[in-house]
This record gives C-alpha cells, structure tokens and sequence, in this order.
C-alpha cells in the first residue's frame, strides 16, 4: 500500500524528468543543426566569389536561402516546445568540435579559388548533408511531438534531395581527375 502512494506522489515527477530529458536532447540537436545551417550560409557565400563551376554557385545559392527558411521553421519548433536555441558550447566536446570545423572549414575555403574551390565545395557539403541527415533521422525516431517529428521529416527530405544534387554536381566538377 505505501508503494502505491509513494508511486502517485513520484510518478509526476518521473514524468516531468522524462520530459526535461527530452526538451534537453531537443535543445542540443536544434542548437547543433542551426549552427551547422549558419557555418553553411556562411562558405556558401563564398561561391560567388570564388566558385568556378556556375553548378556550384547555383546550389550555393540553393543552400543559402534554403537554411534561412529552415532555421525560421528551426525557431518556430524551439519556441513552440519552450526551449532556446543557444550558442554551441565550447566547454563540450560536441560543442568545441562542431565550432572548430565550421572555423576550419571556413579558413579553407576562403583561402581557395576556381576548381579547388568547387571540389573542396561539394566534397564539405556533401558530408555535411550526410551527419544532418543522420541527424533528422536520430530525431524522428526519437520524436514524440508531431510537429517537431514533422519538422524533421521535412528537414530528411530537402536533405536527401540536396545530398543526391550534391553528389551529382560533385561527380561533374571532380570528372575524371583526382
């Protein structure tokens, strides 16, 4: 019998737990994936000064004005669920790493031109897509709200579709040279 009441007295507690946990797990992966869609806008604006394939400034440019309106969907979800989008924390390991390859990524892309620029380019994002798209999947799989498991099913999507353009244009600028 007092288990019984000890279980009704917790369990609002191991519920409210269970949901912070996973507003928690939400908060990090929205922060991450806006970072990564910023550090994306960023080298895409790159390509057209420094792109020479027009394959390559066009999807730039597709990237560019695609995260802006993902990360507009990214703020509404964070705002709906009451949760921030925070500025990644160097003090983690997630965190410190994601930083210092979007620094490092950055550096490398500003210091190319022309052909060298387009296949370091496409070969970034082309693995960037694939960890966001591993991302949206971890995501939807874990999702309980509908419209956070909508967003992320929508998010796998675009994905999916720029990770297959991506690889094309990467084949293309790459030929048949190393």
């Amino acid at each position: 019998m007092l288990f019984k009441k000890l279980a009704v007295v917790f369990m609002p507690f191991f519920f409210a737990a269970a949901a912070l946990a996973a507003n928690s797990d939400l908060e990090r992966a929205l922060s991450a994936l806006y970072a990564a869609n910023q550090g994306a806008i960023n080298v895409s604006a790159l390509a057209d000064k420094s792109a020479k394939s027009d394959l390559v400034k066009t999807y730039a440019s597709t990237v560019s004005s695609g995260n802006a309106g993902l990360d507009a969907k990214l703020m509404l979800i964070a705002q709906k669920q009451g949760i921030k989008v925070l500025p990644l924390d160097p003090q983690t390991e997630a965190g410190k790493s994601l930083i210092d390859r979007l620094q490092a990524e950055a550096v490398m892309l500003g210091s190319l031109k022309g052909d060298a620029f387009d296949k370091a380019y496409m070969t970034l994002v082309t693995n960037t897509q694939q960890s966001v798209l591993q991302l949206a999947k971890a995501r939807i799989a874990s999702a309980t709200d509908p419209e956070v498991k909508a967003f992320f099913t929508d998010l796998k999507t675009i994905i999916e579709n720029r990770l297959t353009t991506a690889q094309d244009i990467l084949a293309k600028v790459y030929g048949d040279d190393i």
